[in-house]
């Protein structure tokens, strides 16, 4: 058992580290406030060639895997980016190379895998109004007319979508027949600019530099070869995606929270009351020490789910276990960090606020911690389904 990276995965994370350390704490602060997208650091990451990760060399990109996402997440989060910046991770080799790869035609693979190694996005159109968390019971559709599909619907929290490309939406493209929920759902890569889409961004606690969007699709037509993977069938060729987007989002609040300790830590060497650091006293210390054993505990985790992912077997309570883990130690350190400023931990010069906020959105999104136990629970231990 390997648990030192490779010569190349140590070398993609300094690379990431370097990029990121020109994308400090000022930078992500001014972009939270105006809501920007970080589109001088997506094109550095493009021109790195991060966003092609995981598209094969055949098609322009790295041909590496999962382990390597989250070796760079973890830097591009800690030198900086907390959440915002690994998440962008998300709109490359995750929902665009991955997707693309494993479901993908021929012609699709072609045409859409050098398009994102060259820096095409691409987001995930899945959450719901009325379904939320609940995949199965969304209400977009796709009905077929001759040689296309025509998609309604709505679609909520689509991260990304106002700079998108693209979006692998998720259709229902055959009514929902008794005790088969999950059939009947299919996915389709359709182009952001098409007629009948509208989008519009979220006001939100968290992650503003990356919005979040209401996506509207009104009688939007898209061609036969949009369909991604087997009509019908979409559900399951999303639950690989989903791993995928579970280990990221462990990297993610992963990387914010050892950004945030070492925010603390510093701040805890320097800062003097009573005439001696606070760092000194046993009060401060030790809830940062317990901070660094459970950020070390759940990168462990992390590394696991993808390391089973990359070798193409299940990862599925791995995947959920590292994300439930990562999340929660990653906002205990954050709010520990504050706790540790004290006041200073709540102004905006300090950044750990804003750590604070965004890191609290991973007890949520992509999956709940609730939902995770409830997996756990029922396809793991064994017990009778809770939901």
């Amino acid at each position: 058992m390997e648990f030192r990276l490779s010569e190349e995965q140590e070398m993609m994370q300094r690379l990431a580290g370097e990029i990121a350390e020109d994308y400090g704490l000022e930078y992500w602060r001014e972009k939270d406030e105006t809501e920007e997208f970080p589109r001088e650091m997506w094109d550095d990451l493009t021109e790195a060639g991060f966003m092609g990760l995981t598209v094969p060399t055949e098609f322009g990109g790295e041909g590496l895997g999962m382990e390597e996402v989250v070796a760079v997440a973890l830097a591009l989060g800690r030198r900086g980016g907390g959440v915002s910046g690994p998440n962008l991770l998300t709109l490359g080799p995750v929902f665009g190379g991955i997707s693309i790869q494993e479901h993908g035609t021929e012609s699709q693979q072609e045409r859409l895998l050098p398009e994102i190694a060259d820096g095409a996005m691409v987001c995930l159109g899945l959450t719901e109004p009325g379904a939320g968390l609940d995949t199965a019971g969304i209400e977009t559709t796709a009905e077929k007319e001759g040689d296309e599909y025509v998609i309604n619907g709505t679609k909520i929290w689509t991260t990304g979508a106002h700079v998108s490309d693209y979006i692998v939406t998720l259709a229902r493209t055959s009514p929902m027949g008794d005790g088969k929920r999950h059939e009947g759902i299919s996915l389709f890569v359709v182009p952001s600019d098409s007629d009948g889409i509208s989008t519009s961004k979220i006001d939100k606690l968290s992650m503003r530099a990356l919005g979040s969007c209401e996506v509207v699709y009104d009688d939007v037509r898209v061609p036969e070869d949009a369909l991604l993977g087997e009509e019908g069938r979409g559900f399951y060729h999303l639950l690989g995606t989903l791993n995928t987007e579970r280990i990221i989002w462990a990297a993610i609040p992963l990387s914010a929270g050892e950004l945030a300790l070492d925010l603390a830590v510093d701040y805890a060497g320097e800062r003097e009351a009573f005439e001696r650091p606070i760092g000194k006293n046993q009060g401060v210390q030790f809830p940062l020490a317990e901070s660094k054993m459970e950020l070390e505990t759940a990168k462990l985790m992390v590394y696991k789910a993808a390391s089973l992912y990359d070798a193409g077997e299940d990862c599925s309570m791995e995947a959920n276990a590292a994300k439930f883990m990562a999340a929660r130690a990653g906002f205990d350190a954050a709010d520990r960090a504050v706790q540790t400023l004290g006041g200073m931990g709540f102004a905006n010069e300090y950044h750990v606020e804003r750590l604070y906020r965004d890191v609290r959105l991973a007890r949520v999104a992509p999956v709940s911690d609730e939902l995770v136990k409830a997996f756990v629970g029922t396809n793991v231990l064994g017990l009778p389904r809770s939901y």
